[in-house]
């Protein structure tokens, strides 16, 4: 995929956290054991998995299920976080990966990851993850679908753009329209006083 506006911000979307604080229960299907959080054997997919693991989490097993990619941002809201065990996983390498790769990249230990590989698309299949550049997980996605994505973004961006320009218009219509009516009132109290001196004055000169 070229390195165009689209793309670009397709690939920003992708890689913007969804997470925005962990849980701090055990999430089912997991068990939970001190720190040690097992998901590992349990149907997880995409769609199936928890949203967030709690925050003291240090070690967290995904072992053996149907996981293709995680979450932006999943691992990473996990300071204590010392190993995430990923094996026996359909990881499918394409751009929804990069946020995993990027979080591998960091680990200071690699061994319990040098076993990953990928399960799709068939131009990578068998390769490791760890040694896959980035501009390969960004080719296998279609650039087509990346615009659209980045377009939907867009659009949505725009829509709530256009939302908050017309709630301040119309809060700043509202306010000169108070602002008018106060000064009419004003002025308003003002010709009422002026007309009781008037009639004070009158009263007293007769």
């Amino acid at each position: 995929m070229g390195a165009g506006p689209c793309g670009a911000l397709g690939l920003l979307l992708l890689l913007q956290p969804l997470w925005s604080r962990p849980a701090s229960g055990c999430p089912a299907p997991c068990r939970c054991a001190g720190t040690r959080v097992d998901c590992g054997r349990s149907g997880l997919t995409w769609a199936l998995l928890p949203a967030a693991f709690p925050p003291g989490t240090t070690e967290l097993v995904l072992t053996g299920n149907n996981l293709t990619a995680l979450p932006p941002g999943l691992l990473d809201v996990l300071p204590s976080l010392r190993t995430a065990y990923l094996s026996a996983n359909p990881w499918r390498c394409d751009c929804r990966l990069l946020p995993l790769r990027a979080w591998l990249a960091g680990r200071p230990e690699r061994t319990p990851y040098r076993d990953l590989r990928c399960a799709a698309p068939p131009a990578l299949r068998g390769r490791l993850l760890l040694y896959l550049a980035e501009e390969e997980l960004r080719a296998a996605c279609a650039p087509g679908a990346l615009c659209r994505g980045a377009l939907v973004a867009q659009l949505a961006l725009l829509f709530l753009g256009l939302l908050h320009a017309l709630l301040l218009v119309l809060l700043l219509s509202r306010l000169r329209r108070l602002r008018t009516r106060a000064r009419a009132q004003a002025l308003a109290d003002l010709s009422l006083s002026a007309q009781l001196v008037d009639e004070g004055a009158s009263g007293s000169a007769s």
